[in-house]
C-alpha cells in the first residue's frame, strides 16, 4: 500500500472519529495535573498501602485487611502513586471509548453520542466529584461500561428496541456474548460491591421484553411459553457469567485459608458499612426515606411504575430511568455524601441528560406525546437534586484545584508550596519518609488515619489494618498490641490526634521505645 493510501486512510478514520477522539483530548488534557500531585488522599493511599503489603507476601483480608472487594488492591500493585495515576489514564481512557460506542448503539446518532461522553468525561474527570483520584468507582465503570457494550450486541437487546421480537437459530455466539458481558459485570463487582445495582437495568430488560410479549402481542400460551424459553436460557447465560468470577474468588481465597476472612471484610462487610451512618432530619418521613427499608421500597415500587406504563413510556427512557434509579439507590446505602460515591451514576446520568434534552427539543407532537418520559425524567432529576442538599452535598472545587496547579506549571509558587496545599499532613509526611528511607525500614506502625505516608515509603503496616479507624471500628486492639508487641516494629508513628485513643499502646511505648522526633501532627518512637 502507498504511503498517499495509507495517509488517506488516517485521514478518513480521523475525520469519522472526531467527536471520540476530541473526548479523549480533552480527557487526557484534564488528567496531567494528576501526575503532579503528592501523596495526600486516603483511599488511594490505603489501595496503595495494601497492594504494596500483597507484592511483600501478604495475604488480602488476613494478614492485610480494608473491606472492598479484592480487584481495586491487585489494580493497586503497581511501584509507586504515578503508575497508579497512569494506569487510571489509560482505564478511562478505554472506559470513555466503549461509553461513546454504547452511546451510539443507544442514540444511534453521534450528536447526542458526543454530549453524552463530553458528559461523561467531564464528570469523571474534574474533581467536583474526586474524579481525578484513582477511585474504585472509576475502575468498577470500565468494566461495567464493556459489559454494557457487549450485551448491546445480543439479541435481547436488539429485541427490546425493535418493533418485532424475533429469535435467532443460532445460539453460541449470543451464549458468549451474554456470558462474557456477565462475567465484566461480575469482574465490576469484585472491584466494588455496589456494582451489583449496574445490573438492574439489563436484567429488567429480560422482564420487560417478557411483558411486552404478554402485554402488547396477543399470543397464545404455546407462543408465550416460546419466548418465556428463549429469553431463559439467555437469562442463564447472563447469570453463569456473573456469577463465574465470584465463585472463583471464593474457592481461590478459601484455598489459601482465607475464606471466612474474605466472607467477613471483602463481602459481607458491605452489609454492616450500608447501615452504620444513621442520620436524622428532625422528620418522621425523611427518617424512614432514607432508612434501608424505605428506600429499597421505593426503588421496588419505581420499578413496578415502569413495569405497569410498559405500553407508554419509550423503551431507551425505560432502560435509563432504571439505570439511573438503580445507581441512584446504590449511591445512597450508606447515606454518606461522599462525592466520589456519586460517580456510579455519571453514565446513566449522561445518557438520560441528553434523552431528556432529545425529547424537549423535538416539535409540541412528539412532546405530548412522550409526555410521561419527559415528567417522569424531570422529576428523577428534581429529586436526585433534593437528595443531595438533604444530605448537605458539598462537591469538591474544579477552579481552585486547576488555578494551584497552573501557579506551580508557571513558576508562581514552588513544588513544595504545591504539594503543601494539598494536606496538612505532607509537610511531616515527606520529612518523615526521608527518615525511613535513611534508616532502609520495612515495617512500621503507625497510630492513626495516614496511610498515605505507608504508601509514599513502601513499608508494610504491623497491623492488620493500615488505619486506626478500621482498628477502632472492627475493636481490634487487643490483636493489634499483640501482634506489635511480637514484631516489635523500629519505628512507631503516633498521630496526636490519636495519642490518647490506644492507652494500652502508650503503656508498651514507654516499656520498649524512645520518642525520636516530633512533628506538628505526628511522634516518632524508635524501639530502644
Amino acid at each position: 500500500m502507498s504511503v498517499k493510501k495509507t495517509l488517506k486512510k488516517i485521514d478518513h478514520f480521523f475525520d469519522q472519529q472526531t467527536a471520540l477522539l476530541l473526548s479523549l483530548f480533552l480527557l487526557v488534557i484534564l488528567r496531567i495535573p494528576n501526575f503532579f500531585e503528592p501523596y495526600w488522599y486516603g483511599d488511594e493511599s490505603i489501595y496503595l498501602a495494601v497492594g504494596n503489603a500483597l507484592n511483600q507476601g501478604g495475604k488480602l483480608y488476613t494478614t492485610i485487611i480494608d473491606h472492598k472487594t479484592p480487584l481495586i488492591y491487585h489494580f493497586a500493585r503497581v511501584p509507586n502513586q504515578f503508575y497508579f495515576r497512569l494506569l487510571n489514564l489509560v482505564w478511562m481512557i478505554l472506559t470513555t471509548i466503549f461509553f461513546y460506542l454504547f452511546a451510539k448503539k443507544l442514540f444511534k446518532k453521534e450528536i447526542p453520542s458526543f454530549i453524552a461522553t463530553i458528559i461523561m468525561v467531564l464528570l469523571t474527570t474534574l474533581p467536583w466529584l474526586e474524579g481525578n483520584i484513582p477511585n474504585g468507582e472509576l475502575f468498577v465503570l470500565g468494566f461495567i461500561i464493556l459489559g454494557a457494550f457487549l450485551f448491546t450486541h445480543t439479541k435481547i437487546w436488539q429485541n427490546f428496541f425493535a418493533k418485532k421480537i424475533t429469535w435467532p437459530k443460532k445460539k453460541m455466539k449470543e451464549s458468549l456474548l451474554l456470558f462474557s458481558s456477565g462475567f465484566l459485570f461480575s469482574l465490576g463487582i469484585l472491584t466494588k460491591v455496589p456494582a451489583l445495582l449496574d445490573l438492574v437495568p439489563f436484567f429488567s430488560i429480560f422482564a420487560l421484553l417478557l411483558l411486552l410479549d404478554v402485554v402488547q402481542i396477543n399470543k397464545k400460551f404455546k407462543d408465550w411459553k416460546s419466548t418465556f424459553n428463549q429469553l431463559l436460557w439467555r437469562f442463564l447465560c447472563f447469570s453463569l457469567g456473573i456469577a463465574v468470577p465470584i465463585l472463583f474468588s471464593i474457592i481461590y481465597y478459601q484455598s489459601i485459608g482465607s475464606g471466612q476472612d474474605y466472607l467477613d471484610y471483602g463481602l459481607l462487610y458491605n452489609l454492616r458499612y450500608s447501615q452504620s451512618w444513621s442520620l436524622d432530619f428532625n422528620s418522621a418521613f425523611m427518617n424512614f426515606s432514607f432508612s434501608l427499608l424505605g428506600k429499597t421500597l421505593y426503588f421496588f415500587s419505581f420499578l413496578v411504575l415502569i413495569a405497569l406504563n410498559t405500553k407508554e413510556l419509550d423503551k431507551r427512557f425505560q432502560f435509563l430511568s432504571i439505570w439511573f434509579v438503580a445507581t441512584l439507590y446504590s449511591t445512597l446505602l450508606s447515606n454518606r455524601p461522599y462525592p466520589h460515591y456519586f460517580i456510579q451514576m455519571v453514565p446513566a446520568l449522561a445518557l438520560l441528560l441528553v434523552e431528556m434534552g432529545s425529547r424537549l427539543g423535538k416539535k409540541a407532537k412528539d412532546v405530548k406525546k412522550h409526555y410521561k418520559s419527559i415528567i417522569t425524567g424531570l422529576a428523577l432529576i428534581s429529586l436526585t437534586i433534593f437528595i443531595m442538599l438533604s444530605l448537605n452535598f458539598k462537591a469538591y472545587s474544579t477552579i481552585k484545584y486547576y488555578a494551584q496547579f497552573w501557579r506551580m506549571a508557571s513558576g508562581q509558587i514552588s513544588k513544595k508550596e504545591y504539594d503543601y496545599s494539598f494536606n496538612n499532613l505532607i509537610t511531616d509526611n515527606q520529612k518523615i519518609a526521608q527518615f525511613i528511607d535513611e534508616l532502609g525500614l520495612e515495617k512500621i506502625f503507625i497510630w492513626g488515619d495516614n496511610a498515605m505516608l505507608y504508601a509514599q515509603t513502601k513499608t508494610v503496616p504491623t497491623s492488620r489494618f493500615t488505619v486506626a479507624f478500621h482498628i477502632k471500628d472492627f475493636a481490634d486492639y487487643e490483636r493489634t498490641l499483640a501482634q506489635i508487641k511480637d514484631e516489635e516494629p523500629k519505628l512507631i508513628v503516633v498521630m496526636k490526634k490519636d495519642q490518647e485513643t490506644f492507652p494500652e499502646l502508650n503503656i508498651f511505648l514507654k516499656e520498649k521505645y524512645l520518642i525520636n522526633s516530633q512533628f506538628d501532627h505526628m511522634n516518632l518512637f524508635l524501639k530502644k
